[in-house]
């Protein structure tokens, strides 16, 4: 049996574990790259378990010769997911310059790196798909959390242009945009909630749209309810996006979010 191998970013903690050990099952070789070296160790333990091979690669997207090397010992790749991501919930004037740029880094320009350097050999093998789990946050304005919109919102559109460059080459390129995400994740880990009438979705529903895009789907939305005609009318009517977030209770949730974390970096 030939063996797969499937790269994931951000796996050493959250969803990226999640998703790692939805996918291993003898056959499949997962490279799991993230920069916490132990949290990757506890998740390759979890795929070996399930008769997987795991390779542990820590490495810092952010970074280009971390990048080279991930790409190197990965070597042949018929999946890659890109999942590592960072924010910060602030106000936009108030958000440090160098973590803004961090995310820009991290969010954005290390999987446009990554995919840059592992296409080629999908490209020339005429199979390969390259998953972006992104966020709704790519798709509608994001009060006070600006710069991590801004990099889903350009990893979204990267994604969207890659799959129709990439038509007729065999290689696959979609997007899984999840809302809140509930008990794990980067909203979570602050201990907030999600507004009452946005409620959170579950990881396994965002397993699930990994998987779907694997199989053929271009783009998941991971939200509770009919979200496309709202993205839709907003189009046309861009005034209606403050109106829906703020009854939605999204501003009052960020905003105060963003207070808390101020005022807690504040008193640390």
């Amino acid at each position: 049996m030939q063996t797969q191998t499937i790269v994931l970013t951000g796996a050493s903690r959250g969803i990226g574990v999640h998703i790692a050990v939805s996918l291993a099952k003898p056959g499949v070789r997962l490279v799991l790259a993230a920069r916490s070296e132990s949290g990757l160790q506890t998740t390759a333990e979890q795929v070996r378990a399930l008769g997987a091979e795991a390779v542990v690669v820590p490495c810092d997207v952010s970074n280009p010769d971390d990048i080279a090397r991930l790409a190197q010992v990965a070597g042949a790749v018929d999946i890659l997911i890109h999942n590592a991501g960072i924010e910060q919930v602030c106000l936009a004037h108030e958000q440090d310059p160098d973590f803004a740029e961090r995310q820009v880094r991290v969010n954005l320009i290390g999987p446009i790196r990554l995919t840059r350097a592992l296409v080629p050999g999908m490209i020339e093998r005429g199979a390969g798909t390259v998953v972006m789990v992104s966020s709704m946050a790519g798709k509608s304005p994001t009060p006070f959390n600006a710069v991590y919109a801004a990099t889903k919102f350009g990893l979204n559109g990267y994604a969207a242009s890659l799959r129709l460059e990439l038509l007729q080459t065999g290689v696959h390129v979609g997007t899984v945009c999840p809302g809140f995400v509930a008990n794990t994740g980067m909203w979570s880990d602050g201990g907030h909630k999600a507004p009452a009438l946005f409620s959170e979705v579950s990881h396994e529903r965002v397993v699930k749209a990994v998987h779907a895009v694997i199989r053929g789907k271009i783009e998941v939305l991971v939200t509770p309810g009919p979200i496309r005609p709202m993205l839709a009318l907003a189009q046309f009517f861009p005034r209606i996006d403050g109106f829906v977030l703020r009854k939605i209770g999204v501003l009052r949730t960020m905003h105060a979010r963003a207070i808390a974390e101020r005022d807690n970096a504040q008193s640390e």
